[in-house]
This record gives structure tokens, C-alpha cells and sequence, in this order.
């Protein structure tokens, strides 16, 4: 069996291409299997829960914000990460004589560590995010709310303040589906992709990771020849999995004949 690497090196992480430097030609005797994958952290903050909702009590109106996208270690860490948010836009709506513009919510707050009733005693396992106007309010029901991402971590809520104990986060284990074009079409779901099989994908914090699979799925190959292969990893709902960080993923594919079958 020959073994082929390739990396994602300087593309994306979960959608690239790998250029071969000569044309590699095969006979349709030939099958493809994945061996191993090394990727890179996957994102607990994505698009789809990166947002951070503010309302005025006395007017309604409110304001959305969202955090940026990454993989972020504790509960400390976007709770940071919201109140810069809400610092960078409240300094870009304040005018020059530091007056609001009208309808604007006040994002003003304050972040800090250690118990509310004695902030002399250090405790960094306690951080209070606070607005600081106290019509100001946080929305928790709205959709892609990163408050409901830390919800099990928060043990004191208010409409203007939160309390949260710092805790390590982990992204769940999830399923990557592999896709290759230089696998020949399979049915999933009574529908044709080319499925190269499927993996555990992990996280430790910003490391990269990485997965054996133990029972290599072999197809037959989807062309004679060939001199670029696509790869993608995508989630159950069939979405690209987000990655977080520079570090590329690494596939090593397993190329063998194919074994006859005796009749």
C-alpha cells in the first residue's frame, strides 16, 4: 500500500485543494482510504453564536454586537472578549463632545475580578461583566446569543450584570465527514457525495489534534489519472466545520489495488 500526505497549508482548514507535481495515473484497479487526520482546534464561538444583544429599559431600543470567532479557553476569555466589544462600539458611537447619538443604547461597563462585597480579596476564579448605566440591559432569549453559550456557567444573573466562574472550555466532540473528489460517488442518505469516510474530531485547547481511523473504508478511485484532489470536512448538518488558528490540517491517505474478489 502506498501512504499520501497533504496538508491545507495557507488555505482553509476544512475546504482545500492538494496539487500534485506530476500527473499521477492510476487504473480504476486502485481504491483510497483515509488513514489519519490532523486538524487544527475547532471554534466553540462561531457565526452561529457569537452575538451579544443590549436594550434600553425605557426606550427598547437595542443593539446587536458580535464577538469575534475563535476557540476560546475559559469562560473568562469571552467574557474579555464581549466587554471589549462593548468598549470599541461605545467609543465609536460617542460624539466628540462624548454624547450619544439618539436612539443609541449605552454600552458603558466595567469587568472585574474577585467577590462583588470585597473587591480588596483577589479571586480570579470570579469575573463580573456590569453596565455601567443601569438601563442598559443584557437579552439572553434572542438566537446565536453567546449567553447561551455560558449559561450552565453563570451563577448570578441580573438584567445588568453577570457573574461568572472561570471554567475551562472544551468543544464537543463532533463527526467531520470527509469528502475527496478522488473517491468514486456513494449514497448517503439516498443522496451522491463522494465520502471518504468519517472521523471523531477533537479539541485541546489551541493544540493540534488528531485521529486514527482504526478501520480504514477503501473506495475505488474516481478517475485513471489525475494531478489535483479537493477535500472537505463538513459537520452532520453538512456545514464546513470551523477551525480555529493558522495551523493546517493534515490528511494521509492509504492507496492500494484492489483485492479481488473470488468467485
Amino acid at each position: 500500500m502506498e501512504v499520501i500526505t497533504v496538508t491545507s497549508q495557507g488555505q482553509n482548514a476544512s475546504s482545500f485543494i492538494s496539487n500534485f507535481s506530476n500527473l499521477i495515473s492510476l487504473s480504476d484497479a486502485y481504491e483510497v482510504g483515509l488513514l489519519k487526520i490532523g486538524h487544527p482546534p475547532t471554534m466553540n464561538v462561531t457565526k452561529r453564536n457569537n452575538h451579544i444583544y443590549i436594550k434600553d429599559k425605557d426606550s427598547n431600543h437595542g443593539t446587536s454586537l458580535a464577538i469575534p470567532t475563535a476557540f476560546y479557553q475559559t469562560t473568562h476569555d469571552v467574557i474579555q472578549a464581549i466587554y471589549e466589544k462593548l468598549m470599541e462600539t461605545q467609543a465609536q458611537n460617542e460624539k466628540m463632545d462624548g454624547v450619544l447619538p439618539r436612539d443609541s443604547v449605552d454600552l458603558s461597563a466595567s469587568v472585574r475580578c474577585g467577590p462583588r462585597n470585597n473587591p480588596n480579596l483577589a479571586d480570579n476564579s470570579k469575573v463580573y461583566l456590569e453596565l455601567t448605566n443601569k438601563k442598559s440591559l443584557f437579552v439572553f432569549e434572542n438566537d446565536r446569543n453567546v449567553l447561551n453559550f455560558l449559561e450552565f456557567k453563570i451563577k448570578q444573573l441580573s438584567s445588568s450584570s453577570l457573574a461568572i466562574d472561570n471554567i475551562d472550555l472544551r468543544s464537543k466532540e463532533q463527526i467531520g465527514f470527509v469528502y475527496s473528489s478522488i473517491v468514486s460517488n456513494s449514497l448517503i442518505d439516498y443522496r451522491v457525495s463522494r465520502l471518504l469516510d468519517t472521523v471523531t474530531l477533537r479539541t485541546k485547547r489551541d493544540e493540534h489534534c488528531s485521529f486514527e481511523v482504526q478501520n480504514p473504508i477503501f473506495h475505488s478511485v474516481s478517475a485513471a489519472t489525475f494531478i489535483d484532489v479537493s477535500f472537505e470536512i463538513r459537520d452532520v448538518n453538512g456545514k464546513l466545520i470551523e477551525f480555529h488558528g493558522d495551523l493546517p490540517t493534515i490528511l494521509t491517505l492509504g492507496i492500494r489495488k484492489r483485492e479481488k474478489i473470488a468467485i
